[in-house]
């Protein structure tokens, strides 16, 4: 009974990884601990039990905080201060309940402060976007002693942006305070109107936060965050194989001009191999990670029916949000970044695409829709590239990937998903012929294939994507600056 416990609750250390951004040598102790070799060959047991001694050797067996990286996603915390504050303010203005509300749910924020607004007499339509979407970029500014700096326009209107809320000049009058909202002083309305707005503004933040939250979870895991914890325990197997290959996904990008490392390595495949042969396996599961026609050929069509169904909606949020970080007048044959370009929510919004693209083609060619994905084959979206890593290609005599210049010719992805462009497949064919790629091997046409099979390696402690010998090294390198432009 104490092995069953034991066993219990490394699967549910293992669930709870799921998570967060675990190292594979983290994972790799847990399923030693596991017994995972039952389910090995003697090399994949080799592959295992080696990548826990390194693990051991380089980061140290007694030392918990040794690995210098977070190891949990960033997350906003939700908004209590501001809704505490706007709470207390309304409850000087009017004795009528409050509804609840999440301070860490959007959703929930949303519908209280149209509550709020109604009462204060503020319009209830939607605030206005909070960033322009026009991208304001620097321009250069004349001193009086002749020299030029460059700083950001100012925004238009009367008083400039309203930072994505409600206009503070639309509140009640005096006759109508007094009629709507008699006995109430007016410094009391005025400092509700202000705590309601901020709250407001802070709401679409929030909002476009939590957007960025699941477009980076689940470029990286998947559909990891939806595994049921029953589900996951049910299957000892399918749990070893999904928690280390979910910490190979999460492997942090690099900072190089080659190939970045591959999630998919001999041991993940043995894990697998494991999964796939357990009396108690769990396709579900399985395919909640990765998307191979072998682990869909195990689900029932309502399953995949509701994957394929999950993965459409999972593109075309991704596709909402590249189509409003996108600026018109770029141009897609050079896609490096730029001064006012938001590349973080850019490039995890393109990973998350790009993941959902590729289940949704698994899907389709799984289940026989040949016919789908010919009629309507969105392209690929690539990713915006860091300068100095362009200038380090250019001085090394490479161009941008070929990619690049297929994306180009090809009508916008987030178009063709949203039902206002189309592309059928053969026109994404030309495309590639026209630049000397394969459609079908470059994952344009076909789901793409990871073309190698990676050896089991400790993941490295990284300091802005440049791998440190010593965590400790690491953690002073990190608070210097390192790397970063930070003084």
């Amino acid at each position: 009974m104490a092995d069953e416990r034991t066993d219990e609750e490394i699967l549910r250390r293992l669930h709870r990884g799921l998570r967060e951004r675990r190292s594979p040598q983290d994972v790799a102790v847990d399923l030693v601990a596991l017994r995972a070799e039952r389910w090995l060959s003697a090399v994949g047991a080799r592959d295992l039990y080696g990548l826990m001694r390194r693990r051991n050797a380089w980061q140290g067996a007694t030392d918990p905080t040794a690995w210098s990286m977070p190891s949990v996603w960033r997350h906003h915390p939700g908004l209590t201060r501001a809704y505490a504050a706007a709470g207390t303010a309304m409850a000087a203005v009017t004795a009528s309940p409050a509804p609840h509300a999440d301070p860490s749910d959007p959703a929930a924020l949303r519908t209280w402060l149209g509550w709020a607004t109604g009462v204060l007499g503020l319009p209830g339509d939607p605030p206005p976007a909070a960033r322009p979407t026009t991208r304001r970029r620097p321009v250069p500014v004349g001193t009086w002693n002749g020299t030029t700096y460059h700083r950001l326009p100012k925004p238009a209107g009367a008083r400039g942006d309203r930072g994505g809320h409600v206009d503070a000049r639309a509140r009640m009058d005096a006759a109508t305070r007094r009629e709507r909202l008699p006995g109430v002083p007016v410094r009391a309305y005025r400092r509700a109107v202000r705590a309601v707005l901020h709250l407001q503004q802070r709401t679409e933040v929030l909002a476009a936060e939590r957007d960025r939250e699941a477009a980076v979870a689940f470029g990286k895991a998947r559909l990891a965050h939806l595994v049921s914890a029953e589900d996951f325990v049910a299957c000892p197997a399918t749990a070893a194989f999904t928690a280390y290959y979910v910490a190979r996904l999460n492997l942090r990008t690099r900072f190089t001009s080659g190939r970045q490392t591959r999630p998919m390595d001999s041991l993940g495949e043995a894990l697998l191999e494991g999964a796939l042969a357990a009396p108690t396996c769990r396709p579900a599961v399985l395919a909640a990670v990765l998307t191979r026609w072998r682990v869909l050929d195990l689900l029932s069509d309502a399953e995949c029916g509701a994957l394929l169904g999950r993965y459409y909606e999972q593109m075309a949020a991704c596709a909402r949000a590249l189509r409003a970080s996108y600026e018109p007048g770029r141009d897609p044959r050079h896609m490096i970044v730029r001064a006012g370009d938001d590349s973080s929510t850019w490039n995890a919004a393109s990973r998350a695409f790009n993941q959902a693209r590729t289940g949704w083609l698994n899907l389709t060619r799984g289940l026989g829709y040949d016919d789908l994905a010919e009629a309507s084959c969105p392209g690929k979206v690539p990713a915006l590239v860091a300068a100095d890593v362009a200038a380090w290609h250019a001085r090394e005599g490479h161009d941008q990937h070929v990619d690049v210049r297929v994306w180009a010719d090809l009508p916008l992805p987030w178009d063709v998903v949203l039902g206002d462009d189309e592309c059928p497949a053969d026109l994404v064919r030309d495309a590639c012929e026209r630049h000397g790629v394969d459609p079908e091997r470059s994952g344009w046409t076909q789901p793409f294939r990871q073309d190698l099979t990676e050896l089991p390696e400790p993941a490295p402690d990284l300091v802005h994507g440049v791998a440190v010998a010593s965590p400790l090294l690491a953690t002073v390198l990190r608070r210097a600056g390192i790397f970063s432009g930070q003084a």
